[in-house]
């Protein structure tokens, strides 16, 4: 059976979101490590966890959610560029929320994962493991 496009973009989007659980768990136990066990700054610390989170989620994205006949090496090097642009987009948003607004650095760092998380499903969708 042939699943049709509205379906098949709610069901990358829940396996999306349980790949994103596990990066992200991997993401914020590194971010509460560096800001909380080796005292970083909390924009540093957000930095280190979401590269450590990307690592984590290539492999888990690639194999369970888009499933793409891309080369690894094609695939990898847009999901680079993808990161590349989460990472940034992670390090301004921490510095919006803890300098700008005077979040706290736990709570920032969560509202931080929801902006990223809608920029990284697009672009992955449209760019990084389109067919």
């Amino acid at each position: 059976m042939v699943e049709s496009a509205p379906i098949r973009v709610i069901r990358q989007l829940i396996a999306f979101v349980g790949v994103g659980a596990v990066a992200t768990s991997i993401d914020y136990g590194v971010f509460l490590a560096g800001f909380f066990g080796l005292g970083l700054d909390p924009t540093l610390a957000a930095l280190i966890g979401y590269a450590v989170g990307g690592v984590v989620s290539y492999a888990l994205t690639r194999r369970y959610v888009f499933a793409t006949t891309r080369s690894h090496r094609s695939a990898a090097m847009r999901f680079i560029a993808v990161m590349a642009g989460g990472f940034l987009l992670t390090g301004y948003a921490m510095r919006i929320f803890v300098g700008g607004l005077g979040l706290p650095p736990i709570i920032a760092r969560v509202f931080t994962y929801g902006v990223v998380l809608v920029f990284n499903f697009l672009a992955h969708r449209f760019f990084t493991f389109r067919r």
